[in-house]
């Protein structure tokens, strides 16, 4: 996506979006309600024509052709009630050109995949909505697509089934498939995804690697479990701040320049430390603070 621009009116939905989607690198697209993800989306699609930049892929105008091979998963349902789950799959595979022989092969293949090979014969109405979003997603990977979009897959899933759709996906991108879905689950977002890209007010305002926006945030918290409540060691670090202090476990926030080390030596001796860890910010956390920062404070890596 460059430099993509769209407005409604008065009220600008994209500001010069500028993004890349890795192939073999699963990548998060978040923002608040309103953001403008569902403007990006529909224009990745083809389904609104940006009134400044393009999508593009391998460097190239994306076709309206090239939109057809691609597996597109909407949050709202876009599955027919009244028709059964194996016939349905094919029917979505037979709309990307495979044969019937192929597109029946493709499908009990990606049912099983999904835990739904037993459920062929089922009325998609009759389905728990789980079950329905499993069949969702089926009829988006039918066809072995390159590029995927998806959004809010996870909506609703319970536990298991979240693990099990991550899995399919996680497979799709290491075998080269360029993956992008949006998600409210930013705690799914952070283990699922290599890259993330954040749009606040039709503003980019975060970018990159999960692992780096969090290590470069400057933020870090260090944890410790203590035998004793006294904390009197901390006056020796005023730029050290208590995020949270309850029971046994105390909560320190890190300033930039300050050794965690030291921290963790001063409480050894003044306490028995029964457990320790560093944590680095939670990709909430730096969605928080990117949501309420300013234009002019963008945290692009």
């Amino acid at each position: 996506m460059l430099d993509v621009s769209h407005a409604f009116g008065d009220r600008v939905a994209l500001d010069h979006v500028s993004f890349g989607v890795v192939p073999g690198v699963m990548t998060g697209l978040l923002g608040p309600n309103g953001a403008g993800k569902t403007t990006l989306i529909r224009i990745l699609l083809g389904v609104l024509q940006p009134q400044q930049g393009a999508v593009q892929l391998r460097a190239m105008p994306v076709t309206d052709a090239a939109r057809r091979t691609w597996g597109y998963m909407p949050q709202e349902r876009g599955l027919y009630p009244a028709m059964k789950v194996g016939e349905q799959t094919v029917f979505f595979a037979r709309l990307h050109g495979l044969s019937r022989r192929v597109a029946e092969q493709k499908s009990r293949q990606l049912l099983d995949e999904l835990d739904l090979a037993d459920r062929w014969d089922d009325r998609t109405d009759k389905l728990s909505g789980g079950l329905q979003q499993r069949l969702q997603l089926a009829t988006s990977l039918v066809h072995d697509p390159e590029v995927i979009v998806l959004d809010e897959p996870f909506a609703g899933l319970d536990p298991v089934a979240v693990a099990d759709l991550s899995e399919s996906l996680r497979q799709r991108t290491a075998a080269g498939s360029t993956v992008l879905f949006s998600s409210h689950q930013l705690d799914l977002v952070q283990d699922l995804c290599e890259d993330i890209a954040m749009i606040e007010h039709g503003r980019l305002v975060l970018l990159g690697k999960v692992s780096t926006l969090r290590a470069s945030s400057g933020r870090r918290q260090l944890r410790l479990h203590l035998d004793r409540p006294d904390r009197a060691w901390l006056q020796a670090f005023p730029e050290v701040h208590v995020v949270s202090d309850q029971a046994d476990e105390l909560r320190l926030g890190i300033a930039p320049g300050t050794d965690p080390l030291d921290v963790l030596d001063a409480a050894r001796a003044a306490s028995r430390v029964t457990d320790f860890g560093l944590d680095l910010p939670t990709l909430s956390q730096l969605f928080l603070d990117a949501a309420h920062a300013r234009p002019d404070r963008e945290l692009v890596s």
